[in-house]
């Protein structure tokens, strides 16, 4: 949301040097999960025809939409930034601020707020698709005062599935700011030296 593919080409330098390929990809226009999710699902598998080891780099809701899509996909690692985990407790918590219930958004089908469009189909899908199991070993980046993340669902999800938490000192959700840039950087450096370098020499020769 508000991103674009080439935000990537830092990221990529950065990957190369621990032996990774980086394919970055634009989302389906919308950020709708069931145009998002068959997209991410496509790319994943014709990916694997190419490269037997895969790792993931996501932000914001592009991590949400990646668990969903990427679930039972075996991963070398995940590595997420500023990522929105829980999107039904978001959709409720935007629900509870504007005093709409789950009656009234049944019934309408959607309601535009202030803060964007709530959907009942929307609700549904996140409800349907919480992530009840990852496996993947992963590492988390967030800033310490991001204004659209809880920080309860993101320590909740390393407190479950033994994921890693980074917190950046001041940092909002974008992290876009120069020491904020900076920081991401650096905990992608550290994190990549998990390359795939180990994992192909345990591949069975074709």
């Amino acid at each position: 949301m508000g991103g674009s593919r080439r935000d990537a080409e830092g990221f990529a330098l950065r990957a190369v040097q621990a032996g990774w390929q980086t394919v970055a990809c634009d989302l389906p226009e919308g950020l709708l999960p069931w145009d998002c999710v068959p997209y991410l699902r496509d790319l994943v598998a014709r990916m694997r025809q190419r490269w037997p080891v895969l790792g993931l780099r996501a932000t914001s809701i592009g991590a949400w939409l990646s668990l969903v899509a990427l679930r039972d996909v075996p991963l070398t690692l995940a590595l997420f930034q500023s990522p929105l985990l829980d999107m039904a407790g978001m959709i409720e918590q935007m629900m509870r601020q504007v005093g709409v219930s789950r009656e009234r958004l049944a019934d309408r089908g959607a309601i535009r707020t202030d803060a964007g469009v709530l959907s009942w189909r929307y609700l549904a899908y996140a409800e349907a698709n919480c992530v009840a199991a990852w496996e993947v070993p992963t590492w988390i980046i967030v800033g310490e005062r991001d204004e659209l993340i809880s920080r309860k669902s993101v320590e909740d999800f390393c407190s479950r599935f033994g994921a890693d938490l980074t917190v950046v000192p001041g940092g909002a959700h974008w992290l876009h700011a120069p020491g904020e840039v900076d920081a991401v950087a650096q905990w992608e450096r550290l994190r990549l030296q998990q390359g795939p370098r180990a994992r192909w020499q345990a591949l069975p020769a074709e």
